[in-house]
Protein backbone atom coordinates (compact mmCIF):
# COMPACT_ATOMS: atom_id res chain seq x y z
CA UNK A 1 0.00 0.00 0.00
CA UNK A 2 1.29 3.42 -0.93
CA UNK A 3 2.01 5.86 1.88
CA UNK A 4 1.55 8.85 -0.44
CA UNK A 5 -1.89 10.40 -0.01
CA UNK A 6 -2.56 11.53 -3.58
CA UNK A 7 -1.41 8.19 -4.97
CA UNK A 8 -4.13 6.48 -2.93
CA UNK A 9 -6.73 8.87 -4.33
CA UNK A 10 -5.55 8.42 -7.93
CA UNK A 11 -5.71 4.62 -7.53
CA UNK A 12 -9.48 4.60 -6.92
CA UNK A 13 -12.10 3.52 -9.47
CA UNK A 14 -12.24 6.52 -11.84
CA UNK A 15 -15.96 6.14 -12.52
CA UNK A 16 -17.04 6.30 -8.88
CA UNK A 17 -18.39 9.56 -7.48
CA UNK A 18 -15.66 11.18 -5.40
CA UNK A 19 -17.06 14.52 -4.25
CA UNK A 20 -20.49 16.14 -4.06
CA UNK A 21 -20.93 19.77 -3.11
CA UNK A 22 -24.17 21.62 -3.83
CA UNK A 23 -24.94 21.18 -7.55
CA UNK A 24 -21.43 19.89 -8.32
CA UNK A 25 -20.73 16.16 -8.57
CA UNK A 26 -17.24 14.99 -9.45
CA UNK A 27 -16.04 11.48 -10.19
CA UNK A 28 -12.54 10.34 -9.25
CA UNK A 29 -11.59 10.79 -12.92
CA UNK A 30 -12.87 14.39 -12.93
CA UNK A 31 -11.17 15.15 -9.64
CA UNK A 32 -7.85 13.69 -10.77
CA UNK A 33 -7.97 15.57 -14.07
CA UNK A 34 -8.70 18.97 -12.51
CA UNK A 35 -6.13 18.48 -9.77
CA UNK A 36 -3.52 17.34 -12.31
CA UNK A 37 -3.91 20.47 -14.44
CA UNK A 38 -3.72 22.73 -11.40
CA UNK A 39 -0.69 20.81 -10.12
CA UNK A 40 1.07 21.40 -13.45
CA UNK A 41 0.39 25.12 -13.07
CA UNK A 42 1.87 25.10 -9.56
CA UNK A 43 5.01 23.35 -10.76
CA UNK A 44 5.34 25.91 -13.58
CA UNK A 45 5.20 28.64 -10.92
CA UNK A 46 8.11 27.07 -9.09
CA UNK A 47 6.45 24.95 -6.41
CA UNK A 48 8.85 22.23 -5.31
CA UNK A 49 8.71 19.31 -2.91
CA UNK A 50 8.26 20.59 0.62
CA UNK A 51 6.96 24.04 -0.31
CA UNK A 52 3.94 25.27 1.59
CA UNK A 53 1.13 26.43 -0.70
CA UNK A 54 -1.68 28.51 0.74
CA UNK A 55 -5.25 27.44 0.02
CA UNK A 56 -7.50 30.42 0.72
CA UNK A 57 -10.89 28.90 -0.04
CA UNK A 58 -14.07 28.07 1.85
CA UNK A 59 -15.25 24.51 2.28
CA UNK A 60 -16.14 23.47 -1.30
CA UNK A 61 -15.40 21.08 -4.15
CA UNK A 62 -12.85 23.64 -5.38
CA UNK A 63 -11.02 23.33 -2.07
CA UNK A 64 -10.79 19.56 -2.50
CA UNK A 65 -9.35 20.06 -6.00
CA UNK A 66 -6.85 22.60 -4.68
CA UNK A 67 -5.44 20.52 -1.80
CA UNK A 68 -5.13 17.46 -4.03
CA UNK A 69 -3.32 19.58 -6.64
CA UNK A 70 -0.84 20.83 -4.05
CA UNK A 71 -0.03 17.26 -3.06
CA UNK A 72 0.41 16.22 -6.70
CA UNK A 73 2.83 19.13 -7.17
CA UNK A 74 4.89 17.87 -4.22
CA UNK A 75 3.93 20.69 -1.88
CA UNK A 76 2.18 20.78 1.45
CA UNK A 77 -1.14 22.60 1.55
CA UNK A 78 -1.73 25.34 4.12
CA UNK A 79 -5.49 25.79 4.64
CA UNK A 80 -6.41 29.43 5.28
CA UNK A 81 -9.95 29.91 6.55
CA UNK A 82 -11.54 32.92 4.76
CA UNK A 83 -13.24 33.79 8.08
CA UNK A 84 -9.85 34.48 9.67
CA UNK A 85 -8.75 38.13 9.99
CA UNK A 86 -6.30 39.36 7.35
CA UNK A 87 -3.57 39.77 9.97
CA UNK A 88 -3.86 36.12 10.98
CA UNK A 89 -3.71 34.91 7.37
CA UNK A 90 -0.64 37.07 6.76
CA UNK A 91 1.17 35.61 9.79
CA UNK A 92 0.44 32.07 8.60
CA UNK A 93 1.65 32.74 5.04
CA UNK A 94 4.81 34.40 6.33
CA UNK A 95 5.50 31.47 8.64
CA UNK A 96 5.45 28.88 5.83
CA UNK A 97 7.00 31.26 3.26
CA UNK A 98 4.37 30.22 0.76
CA UNK A 99 5.38 31.06 -2.82
CA UNK A 100 1.82 30.59 -4.12
CA UNK A 101 -1.72 30.92 -2.80
CA UNK A 102 -4.73 29.26 -4.44
CA UNK A 103 -8.01 31.16 -4.08
CA UNK A 104 -11.04 32.15 -6.17
CA UNK A 105 -12.36 35.32 -7.76
CA UNK A 106 -14.50 36.22 -4.75
CA UNK A 107 -11.53 36.22 -2.37
CA UNK A 108 -8.59 37.26 -4.56
CA UNK A 109 -8.86 40.96 -3.64
CA UNK A 110 -8.20 40.11 0.00
CA UNK A 111 -4.72 38.91 -0.99
CA UNK A 112 -3.66 42.21 -2.57
CA UNK A 113 -0.85 42.66 -0.01
CA UNK A 114 0.50 39.13 -0.48
CA UNK A 115 3.84 39.31 -2.35
CA UNK A 116 3.73 35.83 -3.92
CA UNK A 117 1.78 34.44 -6.87
CA UNK A 118 -1.99 34.08 -6.65
CA UNK A 119 -3.77 31.37 -8.65
CA UNK A 120 -7.54 31.47 -9.03
CA UNK A 121 -8.94 27.97 -9.01
CA UNK A 122 -11.62 28.71 -11.63
CA UNK A 123 -9.25 30.19 -14.21
CA UNK A 124 -8.82 28.12 -17.41
CA UNK A 125 -5.65 26.02 -17.51
CA UNK A 126 -3.77 24.58 -20.49
CA UNK A 127 -4.40 20.89 -21.10
CA UNK A 128 -1.10 19.23 -20.25
CA UNK A 129 0.05 16.00 -18.68
CA UNK A 130 0.03 16.05 -14.88
CA UNK A 131 3.47 16.50 -13.32
CA UNK A 132 5.42 13.49 -12.14
CA UNK A 133 6.94 14.49 -8.82
CA UNK A 134 8.81 12.13 -6.51
CA UNK A 135 7.20 12.43 -3.08
CA UNK A 136 8.26 10.43 -0.02
CA UNK A 137 6.08 9.29 2.91
CA UNK A 138 7.95 11.62 5.28
CA UNK A 139 7.41 14.70 3.12
CA UNK A 140 5.03 17.33 4.48
CA UNK A 141 1.44 16.98 3.26
CA UNK A 142 -0.02 19.97 5.09
CA UNK A 143 0.71 22.58 7.73
CA UNK A 144 -2.00 23.62 10.18
CA UNK A 145 -1.83 26.23 12.91
CA UNK A 146 -2.88 25.99 16.53
CA UNK A 147 -2.98 28.62 19.27
CA UNK A 148 0.46 29.49 20.65
CA UNK A 149 1.33 30.59 24.19
CA UNK A 150 3.99 33.00 22.87
CA UNK A 151 1.34 35.05 21.05
CA UNK A 152 2.18 33.56 17.65
CA UNK A 153 0.19 30.61 16.22
CA UNK A 154 2.13 27.35 16.05
CA UNK A 155 2.51 25.79 12.61
CA UNK A 156 2.42 21.97 12.71
CA UNK A 157 3.92 20.18 9.68
CA UNK A 158 2.15 16.85 9.09
CA UNK A 159 3.56 14.08 6.90
CA UNK A 160 1.92 11.93 4.22
CA UNK A 161 2.69 8.89 6.36
CA UNK A 162 0.66 10.34 9.21
CA UNK A 163 -2.46 10.86 7.08
CA UNK A 164 -2.27 7.31 5.70
CA UNK A 165 -1.97 5.94 9.25
CA UNK A 166 -5.12 7.91 10.15
CA UNK A 167 -7.39 6.83 7.29
CA UNK A 168 -6.23 3.41 6.09
CA UNK A 169 -7.33 0.65 8.47
CA UNK A 170 -6.94 2.75 11.63
CA UNK A 171 -8.91 0.32 13.79
CA UNK A 172 -12.35 0.91 15.40
CA UNK A 173 -13.46 3.41 12.72
CA UNK A 174 -14.39 1.67 9.47
CA UNK A 175 -13.51 3.46 6.26
CA UNK A 176 -13.96 2.05 2.76
CA UNK A 177 -15.49 2.54 -0.70
CA UNK A 178 -19.06 2.18 0.59
CA UNK A 179 -18.81 5.06 3.03
CA UNK A 180 -20.46 8.43 2.36
CA UNK A 181 -18.59 10.92 4.54
CA UNK A 182 -19.95 14.35 5.48
CA UNK A 183 -17.37 17.15 5.43
CA UNK A 184 -18.46 19.72 8.02
CA UNK A 185 -15.14 20.84 9.46
CA UNK A 186 -13.44 24.16 8.79
CA UNK A 187 -10.56 23.67 6.32
CA UNK A 188 -8.22 24.98 9.06
CA UNK A 189 -9.46 22.47 11.67
CA UNK A 190 -7.45 19.26 11.62
CA UNK A 191 -10.62 17.13 11.66
CA UNK A 192 -10.91 18.07 7.98
CA UNK A 193 -8.01 15.63 7.43
CA UNK A 194 -10.24 12.79 8.59
CA UNK A 195 -13.18 13.98 6.47
CA UNK A 196 -11.28 14.53 3.21
CA UNK A 197 -8.87 11.66 3.09
CA UNK A 198 -10.99 9.21 5.09
CA UNK A 199 -13.33 9.28 2.10
CA UNK A 200 -11.03 9.89 -0.88
CA UNK A 201 -8.10 7.64 0.07
CA UNK A 202 -10.53 4.74 0.41
CA UNK A 203 -12.70 5.21 -2.69
CA UNK A 204 -15.63 6.58 -0.70
CA UNK A 205 -17.85 9.58 -1.42
CA UNK A 206 -17.23 12.95 0.20
CA UNK A 207 -20.24 15.22 0.67
CA UNK A 208 -19.13 18.80 1.25
CA UNK A 209 -21.43 20.90 3.42
CA UNK A 210 -22.05 24.44 2.12
CA UNK A 211 -19.60 27.08 3.26
CA UNK A 212 -20.39 28.90 6.47
CA UNK A 213 -22.02 27.69 9.66
CA UNK A 214 -24.82 25.19 8.98
CA UNK A 215 -27.60 24.87 11.54
CA UNK A 216 -28.43 21.49 13.08
CA UNK A 217 -31.50 21.40 10.86
CA UNK A 218 -29.41 21.93 7.74
CA UNK A 219 -26.99 19.23 8.91
CA UNK A 220 -29.90 16.85 9.40
CA UNK A 221 -31.13 17.61 5.88
CA UNK A 222 -27.68 16.88 4.42
CA UNK A 223 -27.50 13.56 6.28
CA UNK A 224 -30.90 12.46 5.01
CA UNK A 225 -30.64 13.71 1.43
CA UNK A 226 -27.16 12.30 0.75
CA UNK A 227 -27.41 9.07 2.72
CA UNK A 228 -24.46 9.96 4.95
CA UNK A 229 -22.92 6.90 6.62
CA UNK A 230 -19.97 8.45 8.47
CA UNK A 231 -19.79 11.86 10.13
CA UNK A 232 -17.37 13.59 12.45
CA UNK A 233 -18.84 16.08 14.93
CA UNK A 234 -16.89 18.39 17.22
CA UNK A 235 -17.99 17.48 20.74
CA UNK A 236 -20.17 20.53 21.34
CA UNK A 237 -21.99 20.08 18.04
CA UNK A 238 -22.56 16.39 18.81
CA UNK A 239 -24.14 17.32 22.13
CA UNK A 240 -26.37 19.77 20.29
CA UNK A 241 -27.41 17.16 17.71
CA UNK A 242 -28.31 14.74 20.52
CA UNK A 243 -30.37 17.41 22.27
CA UNK A 244 -32.12 18.76 19.18
CA UNK A 245 -32.01 16.28 16.26
CA UNK A 246 -31.13 12.83 17.62
CA UNK A 247 -33.64 10.95 15.44
CA UNK A 248 -32.05 12.41 12.31
CA UNK A 249 -28.86 10.40 13.00
CA UNK A 250 -30.67 7.06 12.81
CA UNK A 251 -29.54 6.32 9.23
CA UNK A 252 -25.85 6.90 9.89
CA UNK A 253 -23.52 3.92 10.40
CA UNK A 254 -20.92 5.61 12.59
CA UNK A 255 -20.53 8.93 14.35
CA UNK A 256 -17.06 10.03 15.40
CA UNK A 257 -16.80 12.70 18.10
CA UNK A 258 -13.71 14.63 19.17
CA UNK A 259 -12.13 17.89 20.18
CA UNK A 260 -13.32 18.01 23.79
CA UNK A 261 -14.57 15.87 26.67
CA UNK A 262 -17.56 13.79 25.54
CA UNK A 263 -20.51 14.09 27.92
CA UNK A 264 -21.35 10.68 29.37
CA UNK A 265 -25.03 11.67 29.55
CA UNK A 266 -25.17 12.53 25.82
CA UNK A 267 -23.23 9.37 24.94
CA UNK A 268 -25.66 7.26 27.02
CA UNK A 269 -28.69 8.87 25.39
CA UNK A 270 -27.23 8.30 21.93
CA UNK A 271 -26.37 4.60 22.30
CA UNK A 272 -29.70 3.94 24.04
CA UNK A 273 -31.80 5.64 21.36
CA UNK A 274 -29.76 4.48 18.34
CA UNK A 275 -28.33 1.02 19.11
CA UNK A 276 -27.63 0.40 15.41
CA UNK A 277 -25.31 3.39 15.05
CA UNK A 278 -21.71 3.14 16.23
CA UNK A 279 -20.46 6.00 18.43
CA UNK A 280 -16.68 6.51 18.55
CA UNK A 281 -14.96 8.91 20.93
CA UNK A 282 -11.79 10.18 19.29
CA UNK A 283 -8.87 11.86 21.02
CA UNK A 284 -5.73 13.40 19.61
CA UNK A 285 -3.71 16.57 19.11
CA UNK A 286 -2.86 18.09 15.73
CA UNK A 287 0.74 16.98 16.32
CA UNK A 288 -0.40 13.33 16.02
CA UNK A 289 -2.41 13.82 12.81
CA UNK A 290 -5.91 14.38 14.19
CA UNK A 291 -6.52 11.21 16.22
CA UNK A 292 -4.32 9.21 18.59
CA UNK A 293 -6.88 6.99 20.32
CA UNK A 294 -10.40 5.73 19.65
CA UNK A 295 -13.02 4.33 21.98
CA UNK A 296 -16.24 2.75 20.75
CA UNK A 297 -18.95 3.63 23.23
CA UNK A 298 -20.78 0.48 24.29
CA UNK A 299 -24.49 -0.02 25.04
CA UNK A 300 -23.68 -0.23 28.76
CA UNK A 301 -22.31 3.34 28.91
CA UNK A 302 -23.59 4.92 32.12
CA UNK A 303 -24.72 8.55 32.12
CA UNK A 304 -22.65 9.04 35.29
CA UNK A 305 -19.34 7.42 34.29
CA UNK A 306 -16.78 9.37 32.19
CA UNK A 307 -16.34 8.16 28.62
CA UNK A 308 -12.75 6.91 28.12
CA UNK A 309 -10.55 8.06 25.26
CA UNK A 310 -9.75 4.42 24.57
CA UNK A 311 -6.82 2.69 22.95
CA UNK A 312 -4.32 3.82 20.29
CA UNK A 313 -5.03 3.64 16.59
CA UNK A 314 -3.23 0.96 14.61
CA UNK A 315 0.47 1.77 14.11
CA UNK A 316 0.39 4.23 17.00
CA UNK A 317 2.47 4.12 20.17
CA UNK A 318 1.24 5.71 23.40
CA UNK A 319 2.90 5.67 26.82
CA UNK A 320 2.04 7.28 30.13
CA UNK A 321 5.06 8.73 31.93
CA UNK A 322 5.65 10.61 35.15
CA UNK A 323 7.82 13.71 35.51
CA UNK A 324 11.00 11.59 35.45
CA UNK A 325 9.85 9.93 32.20
CA UNK A 326 9.23 6.63 34.00
CA UNK A 327 6.15 4.50 33.20
CA UNK A 328 3.16 5.41 35.35
CA UNK A 329 -0.50 4.57 35.80
CA UNK A 330 -1.36 8.26 36.02
CA UNK A 331 0.74 10.82 34.20
CA UNK A 332 1.31 12.74 30.98
CA UNK A 333 0.40 11.00 27.74
CA UNK A 334 3.17 10.71 25.14
CA UNK A 335 2.46 9.52 21.60
CA UNK A 336 4.49 8.47 18.60
CA UNK A 337 4.66 6.31 15.51
CA UNK A 338 3.86 7.11 11.86
CA UNK A 339 1.19 9.60 12.91
CA UNK A 340 3.74 11.85 14.59
CA UNK A 341 4.10 15.18 12.81
CA UNK A 342 7.47 16.24 11.49
CA UNK A 343 7.34 19.01 14.07
CA UNK A 344 6.61 22.70 14.43
CA UNK A 345 7.90 25.33 12.04
CA UNK A 346 9.90 26.61 15.03
CA UNK A 347 12.81 24.16 15.66
CA UNK A 348 13.24 25.25 19.28
CA UNK A 349 9.57 24.59 20.02
CA UNK A 350 9.86 21.21 18.27
CA UNK A 351 12.77 20.24 20.49
CA UNK A 352 10.80 21.10 23.62
CA UNK A 353 7.72 18.98 22.81
CA UNK A 354 8.96 16.24 20.45
CA UNK A 355 11.22 14.34 22.83
CA UNK A 356 13.40 11.21 22.42
CA UNK A 357 11.52 7.96 23.07
CA UNK A 358 13.12 6.51 26.22
CA UNK A 359 12.45 2.95 25.03
CA UNK A 360 13.02 3.10 21.26
CA UNK A 361 16.40 4.54 20.19
CA UNK A 362 16.16 7.03 17.34
CA UNK A 363 12.40 7.55 17.68
CA UNK A 364 10.51 10.51 19.13
CA UNK A 365 7.37 10.98 21.18
CA UNK A 366 5.09 14.00 21.40
CA UNK A 367 4.49 15.29 24.91
CA UNK A 368 0.75 16.01 24.69
CA UNK A 369 0.41 17.98 27.94
CA UNK A 370 -2.65 15.84 28.72
CA UNK A 371 -2.97 14.06 32.04
CA UNK A 372 -4.41 10.54 31.70
CA UNK A 373 -4.97 7.39 33.73
CA UNK A 374 -4.50 3.82 32.50
CA UNK A 375 -7.32 1.54 33.62
CA UNK A 376 -6.63 -2.08 34.55
CA UNK A 377 -7.89 -3.15 31.11
CA UNK A 378 -5.41 -0.82 29.37
CA UNK A 379 -8.03 1.73 28.32
CA UNK A 380 -7.06 5.38 28.77
CA UNK A 381 -9.12 7.97 30.65
CA UNK A 382 -8.59 11.71 30.15
CA UNK A 383 -8.11 13.64 33.40
CA UNK A 384 -7.22 17.16 32.25
CA UNK A 385 -4.30 19.41 31.28
CA UNK A 386 -0.97 19.96 33.01
CA UNK A 387 -0.85 23.58 31.75
CA UNK A 388 -3.25 26.47 31.03
CA UNK A 389 -4.28 25.30 27.55
CA UNK A 390 -8.06 24.99 27.17
CA UNK A 391 -10.59 23.92 24.54
CA UNK A 392 -13.32 26.10 23.08
CA UNK A 393 -15.72 24.60 20.53
CA UNK A 394 -13.11 21.94 19.71
CA UNK A 395 -10.26 24.40 19.12
CA UNK A 396 -7.15 24.57 21.27
CA UNK A 397 -6.82 27.92 23.01
CA UNK A 398 -3.74 29.23 24.76
CA UNK A 399 -5.07 32.02 27.03
CA UNK A 400 -1.59 33.58 26.93
CA UNK A 401 -1.95 34.22 23.19
CA UNK A 402 -5.22 36.10 23.76
CA UNK A 403 -3.71 38.02 26.67
CA UNK A 404 -0.74 39.14 24.58
CA UNK A 405 -3.06 40.33 21.80
CA UNK A 406 -5.13 42.28 24.31
CA UNK A 407 -2.08 43.90 25.92
CA UNK A 408 -0.95 45.04 22.49
CA UNK A 409 -4.13 47.13 22.14
CA UNK A 410 -3.46 50.85 22.78
CA UNK A 411 -6.40 51.18 25.21
CA UNK A 412 -5.50 48.16 27.38
CA UNK A 413 -3.06 48.55 30.26
CA UNK A 414 -3.23 44.89 31.32
CA UNK A 415 -5.39 41.83 30.71
CA UNK A 416 -6.16 38.34 31.97
CA UNK A 417 -8.12 35.64 30.15
CA UNK A 418 -9.76 32.66 31.84
CA UNK A 419 -12.14 29.90 30.83
CA UNK A 420 -15.60 29.75 32.37
CA UNK A 421 -17.84 26.68 32.13
CA UNK A 422 -17.02 23.02 32.54
CA UNK A 423 -18.50 21.40 29.42
CA UNK A 424 -18.01 21.73 25.67
CA UNK A 425 -21.44 23.39 25.46
CA UNK A 426 -20.98 25.99 28.18
CA UNK A 427 -17.32 27.03 27.93
CA UNK A 428 -16.70 30.75 27.43
CA UNK A 429 -13.53 32.82 27.31
CA UNK A 430 -13.70 35.66 29.81
CA UNK A 431 -11.50 38.71 29.23
CA UNK A 432 -10.64 40.96 32.17
CA UNK A 433 -9.17 44.17 30.77
CA UNK A 434 -7.69 47.11 32.62
CA UNK A 435 -9.21 49.80 30.42
CA UNK A 436 -11.79 52.56 30.48
CA UNK A 437 -14.11 50.57 28.21
CA UNK A 438 -13.95 47.27 26.34
CA UNK A 439 -16.11 48.34 23.39
CA UNK A 440 -13.37 49.50 21.06
CA UNK A 441 -11.00 46.77 22.20
CA UNK A 442 -13.50 44.07 21.31
CA UNK A 443 -13.96 45.47 17.81
CA UNK A 444 -10.22 45.69 17.21
CA UNK A 445 -9.33 42.28 18.60
CA UNK A 446 -11.60 40.66 16.01
CA UNK A 447 -9.28 42.01 13.31
CA UNK A 448 -6.31 40.27 14.90
CA UNK A 449 -7.58 36.94 16.25
CA UNK A 450 -9.85 34.31 14.67
CA UNK A 451 -13.37 34.00 16.04
CA UNK A 452 -12.64 31.09 18.38
CA UNK A 453 -9.93 33.11 20.18
CA UNK A 454 -12.08 36.21 20.68
CA UNK A 455 -13.39 36.37 24.29
CA UNK A 456 -17.11 35.81 24.77
CA UNK A 457 -17.52 37.98 27.86
CA UNK A 458 -15.66 41.25 28.55
CA UNK A 459 -15.18 42.76 31.99
CA UNK A 460 -13.38 46.04 32.62
CA UNK A 461 -11.49 46.33 35.91
CA UNK A 462 -9.35 49.05 37.44
CA UNK A 463 -6.57 46.59 38.26
CA UNK A 464 -5.89 42.86 38.22
CA UNK A 465 -5.66 41.10 41.62
CA UNK A 466 -2.19 39.72 42.33
CA UNK A 467 -0.83 36.94 44.52
CA UNK A 468 1.96 37.56 47.02
CA UNK A 469 4.36 36.44 44.26
CA UNK A 470 3.14 39.17 41.92
CA UNK A 471 1.23 36.85 39.55
CA UNK A 472 -2.39 37.37 38.54
CA UNK A 473 -4.65 35.84 41.18
CA UNK A 474 -7.17 34.26 38.82
CA UNK A 475 -9.28 32.92 41.70
CA UNK A 476 -9.83 36.48 42.91
CA UNK A 477 -11.11 37.84 39.59
CA UNK A 478 -14.73 39.07 39.70
CA UNK A 479 -17.63 36.88 38.62
CA UNK A 480 -18.11 36.56 34.84
CA UNK A 481 -21.75 37.59 35.37
CA UNK A 482 -20.51 41.14 35.83
CA UNK A 483 -19.71 41.20 32.14
CA UNK A 484 -23.32 40.80 31.09
CA UNK A 485 -25.67 43.66 31.84
CA UNK A 486 -28.89 43.04 29.91
CA UNK A 487 -31.58 45.69 29.93
CA UNK A 488 -35.17 45.30 31.02
CA UNK A 489 -37.58 43.14 29.03
CA UNK A 490 -40.50 45.49 29.75
CA UNK A 491 -42.61 46.76 26.84
CA UNK A 492 -41.91 43.91 24.43
CA UNK A 493 -44.37 42.81 21.75
CA UNK A 494 -45.72 39.26 21.88
CA UNK A 495 -43.14 37.96 19.40
CA UNK A 496 -40.35 39.86 21.14
CA UNK A 497 -41.41 38.49 24.53
CA UNK A 498 -41.34 34.94 23.19
CA UNK A 499 -37.90 35.50 21.68
CA UNK A 500 -36.62 37.13 24.87
CA UNK A 501 -37.76 34.05 26.80
CA UNK A 502 -35.74 31.83 24.42
CA UNK A 503 -32.71 34.15 24.76
CA UNK A 504 -33.00 34.05 28.59
CA UNK A 505 -33.25 30.25 28.78
CA UNK A 506 -30.30 29.63 26.50
CA UNK A 507 -28.06 32.32 28.00
CA UNK A 508 -29.16 31.55 31.59
CA UNK A 509 -30.11 35.18 32.24
CA UNK A 510 -33.00 36.71 34.17
CA UNK A 511 -33.56 39.62 31.77
CA UNK A 512 -33.02 40.27 28.06
CA UNK A 513 -34.03 43.56 26.51
CA UNK A 514 -35.20 44.42 23.02
CA UNK A 515 -31.84 45.70 21.83
CA UNK A 516 -29.44 43.47 23.78
CA UNK A 517 -26.93 41.77 21.48
CA UNK A 518 -26.94 37.96 21.79
CA UNK A 519 -23.16 37.78 21.41
CA UNK A 520 -22.48 40.66 23.82
CA UNK A 521 -24.41 38.63 26.40
CA UNK A 522 -22.03 35.67 25.97
CA UNK A 523 -23.64 33.87 23.05
CA UNK A 524 -21.63 31.88 20.50
CA UNK A 525 -22.23 29.64 17.49
CA UNK A 526 -23.32 26.56 19.46
CA UNK A 527 -25.80 28.56 21.50
CA UNK A 528 -26.95 30.30 18.30
CA UNK A 529 -27.81 26.84 16.97
CA UNK A 530 -30.02 26.32 19.99
CA UNK A 531 -31.76 29.59 19.22
CA UNK A 532 -32.57 28.35 15.70
CA UNK A 533 -33.94 25.04 17.06
CA UNK A 534 -36.11 26.75 19.70
CA UNK A 535 -37.44 29.25 17.16
CA UNK A 536 -38.41 26.36 14.89
CA UNK A 537 -40.34 24.67 17.69
CA UNK A 538 -41.95 27.85 19.02
CA UNK A 539 -42.82 29.63 15.77
CA UNK A 540 -42.80 26.76 13.23
CA UNK A 541 -40.29 28.69 11.12
CA UNK A 542 -36.97 27.39 9.77
CA UNK A 543 -34.28 30.06 9.75
CA UNK A 544 -30.61 29.61 8.85
CA UNK A 545 -27.95 29.87 11.54
CA UNK A 546 -26.69 33.02 9.85
CA UNK A 547 -29.93 34.74 10.90
CA UNK A 548 -28.73 34.93 14.50
CA UNK A 549 -25.46 36.53 13.38
CA UNK A 550 -27.24 38.96 11.07
CA UNK A 551 -30.03 39.79 13.57
CA UNK A 552 -28.49 39.27 17.04
CA UNK A 553 -31.09 41.31 18.97
CA UNK A 554 -34.61 40.35 19.99
CA UNK A 555 -36.01 43.31 18.06
CA UNK A 556 -34.08 42.52 14.90
CA UNK A 557 -34.95 38.83 14.99
CA UNK A 558 -38.63 39.61 15.52
CA UNK A 559 -38.61 41.78 12.37
CA UNK A 560 -37.05 38.87 10.47
CA UNK A 561 -39.82 36.52 11.64
CA UNK A 562 -42.52 38.93 10.45
CA UNK A 563 -41.16 39.05 6.88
Amino acid sequence: MSEIVHELVTAQDPDRVAVVGGPVTSTYRDLDRRAGLLAARLVDLGVRVGDGVGVFLPRSVDLVVAVLAVLKAGGGYVPLDPDYPAARVSVMLDAVRAPVVITDATLADRLSAYPGRVVRVEDPLPVVDPPVVAVRPDDVAYTMFTSGSTGVPKGVAVRHRGIVRLVRDPGVVRLGPDEVVLHLSSPSFDASTFDLWGALANGGRLVVAPAGRPSVGEIADLIRSHGITTVFFPTGLFHLMVDERLADLAGVRQVVVGGDVLSSDHAHRFVTALPGVRLVNGYGPTEMTTFTTFHEVGPDQSPDVPVPIGRPLARTRVVVLDESLSPATTGQLYAGGPGLARGYLDPALTASRFVPDPDVPGERLYATGDLVRVREDGVLEFLGRIDRQVKKRGYRVEPAEVELALRADPDVRDAAVVLDGDTADTRRLIAYVVAETAAGVRARIGSVLPDYLVPDVWITVSTLPLTVNGKVDRAALPSPDLGTTPSSSAGLSADEAALAEIWREILALTEVGRHDDFFDLGGHSLLANRIVSRVRRRFGVDVPLSAVFDHPTVAGFAVLLRR
